[in-house]
């Protein structure tokens, strides 16, 4: 069985002011979301790690570099591409409220399914999807007794879990959104070929 251990990044200067913060952009942690990286990785710590993989964003970098700083193993990054965040083209970088009765803004928080960012240059939730399943089903089949931590972000590991465990896209956001530096753990059944949630959005830690 492959374990993961999904951690969301820390909050960030753009999570604050709520700005697009997509796969084409990054702001530096908050001294909160430092001491969320790094009491996620006291939560952690004791964990067996084989492999930690994370998004090539700096965010995450440094999100998965306070947590591994905690741990009682040494551990060393493998930074997957395919894990970076959605994008949203031109919109990326550009305050939230701009842009919050524009329709296609209504479906990519209400209505996934829905959501076509073509004229802005952004990616589909369908697309997404693909992209970061693959990182997971890799991982699964290639180690398929490895406990993985993996740190990315909030549309990457909401969409990519909820899909590898038979979700649709238009329920993406069904379920509430992922915490910063919440722990969210998910194993993989080589057997049945099948992935279940065993422990979702976790911030136990941060209390």
């Amino acid at each position: 069985m492959t374990t993961f251990y999904c951690v969301r990044h820390g909050k960030t200067e753009f999570n604050r002011d709520e700005i697009f913060q997509g796969g084409l952009v990054d702001s530096p942690l908050l001294p909160e979301g430092i001491e969320g990286a790094t009491l996620a990785g006291k939560a952690l710590k004791s964990i067996s790690f084989d492999q930690v993989v994370v998004s090539p964003q700096k965010r995450a970098q440094d999100t998965a570099l306070a947590i591994i700083n905690q741990h009682s193993e040494p551990l060393t990054i493998n930074t997957l591409e395919h894990l970076r965040e959605m994008t949203f083209g031109e919109w990326d970088g550009k305050k939230q409220a701009d842009y919050e009765n524009h329709p296609q803004f209504i479906s990519l928080v209400n209505a996934p399914n829905l959501y076509d960012p073509s004229e802005f240059g952004g990616e589909t939730y369908e697309a997404l999807i693909d992209r970061t399943t693959n990182v997971f089903r890799t991982l699964a089949t290639d180690y398929p007794d490895d406990t993985i931590l993996v740190v990315a972000h909030g549309l990457t590991l909401l969409a990519s879990l909820h899909s590898l465990t038979g979700g649709k896209v238009a329920d993406i956001r069904k379920n509430g959104f992922l915490d910063n530096t919440s722990i969210t753990v998910m194993e993989h059944n080589i057997d049945t070929d099948s992935f279940t949630i065993t422990d979702w959005n976790n911030t136990n830690h941060l209390n």
